[in-house]
């Protein structure tokens, strides 16, 4: 999910324009529902999960043990971006959570404050060929859907004690000394981050099963 999650601040999905096609610029890869994703928007997130991979970033640019080939990073690309469309228009469609101009203007500070200057950030926002409208508008859109997946997915997650003692004792020597108690709340987050992706995932199966999605060759 935090992968998922992460794409959406970057990567824009938007309505179908009404335009002749003859005008339009950008490949259509395909069409979820209302809304449409790009070959630019599959571009941007797989610079975004570069990005991400990097060693700097503490990650591994791998899969199966083998760099990960173009072609494969593009197909999670895409997948990611129609389960990010799904989300948002869940999201809308149940009501269930409510986004504030503080909390849009809040994300934006802190994406803002991760570059040294604005003519770096403006220089990021170049390469990404993204507004700072368009960051704020999908800034919100990320603060809408983890809102939404907390309140339709993680609320229903229940963990255990019993199943957190034996996640402690097939971990122990990962604590070293520490006792159970003490870690306790880690163990428990953990534990409600897995049961959250995967009722995640069934949740997203059951959304693509029902929704009207076009992939373009």
């Amino acid at each position: 999910m935090k992968k998922i999650l992460f794409l959406i601040i970057i990567c824009s999905v938007v309505a179908v324009p009404e335009v002749c096609p003859a005008y339009v610029l950008d490949k259509v890869v395909a069409v979820v529902n209302d809304h449409v994703i790009t070959k630019s928007d599959i571009d941007r997130a797989v610079e975004v999960e570069k990005t991400e991979m990097t060693p700097e970033a503490g990650g591994s640019a791998t899969a199966a043990g083998g760099p990960v080939s173009a072609s494969l990073a593009r197909k999670k690309a895409l997948d990611s971006l129609i389960d990010r469309a799904l989300l948002i228009d869940e999201a809308r469609k149940f009501n269930l959570a409510t986004v504030k101009p503080g909390e849009v203007e809040k994300a934006y500070r802190q994406v803002r404050a991760g570059y040294p200057d604005e003519k770096s950030f403006r220089a990021a926002l170049g390469r990404e060929e993204i507004t700072k409208d368009e960051l704020k508008n999908n800034l919100r859109d990320q603060l809408l859907v983890v809102k939404y997946v907390d309140r339709r997915i993680k609320a229903f997650v229940r963990i255990t004690p019993r199943e957190e003692e034996k996640y402690y004792e097939r971990h122990k020597k990962d604590f070293g000394a520490k006792k159970f108690e003490d870690v306790e709340p880690a163990i428990k987050s953990l534990l409600t981050e897995r049961g959250t992706n995967r009722k995640l995932e069934d949740y997203l199966r059951d959304l693509r099963s029902k929704a009207d999605i076009i992939i373009n060759p």
